[in-house]
């Protein structure tokens, strides 16, 4: 009975040894796995915001009247996939501190190919309202856009340089 006995706790403590040797290694696993989520080293990549157009970006005057203003941002909006921006006209007594944040004058816009589209928000709710442009020209110094809708609106922006 005794041979019997040592053999029976022998292999109970066989199990337990090999099921925390398992449980120890799965655990090391995880923990790795967890530090390289963690870890600058470039093993790991979260999903990159995409980059604005740096033509784009930038605060923008109007050539017709200089007091209308349009600033487009690289702040990447997730749930819609967009940048932020806003608009205000200071010859309407509109300035850029009246605006709500991401209220009233704020938009968010994308570009596509040739075409920029922006989405207008508003204070109550966020309802957008689209327009849509075509890019004409497109620098670091010079923004043209022709309304998708009306050909003959053109509007003409030169980059501020404050």
């Amino acid at each position: 009975m005794k041979r019997k006995s040592i053999i029976i706790v022998s292999l109970l403590t066989a199990v337990i040894v090999i099921a925390s040797v398992g449980y120890g290694i799965y655990r090391f696993q995880v923990r790795e796995k967890e530090n390289k989520i963690l870890s600058t080293d470039g093993t790991y990549t979260i999903e990159e915001v995409p980059s604005a157009d740096p033509l784009i970006v930038g605060k923008w005057a109007n050539t017709a009247n200089p007091l209308w203003y349009k600033a487009f941002y690289d702040d990447y909006d997730e749930e819609t996939g967009m940048f932020w921006g806003k608009e205000w006209n200071e010859a309407e007594d509109v300035f850029e501190w009246d605006l709500n944040y991401h209220g009233n004058g704020w938009f968010r816009w994308e570009k596509k190919k040739s075409t920029l589209r922006i989405y207008a928000t508003m204070d109550a709710r966020d309802v957008p309202i689209h327009r849509a442009y075509k890019i004409l020209v497109s620098t670091a110094d010079s923004l043209v856009l022709q309304d998708a809708e009306y050909k003959n609106i053109i509007h003409r922006f030169t980059k501020n340089k404050n």
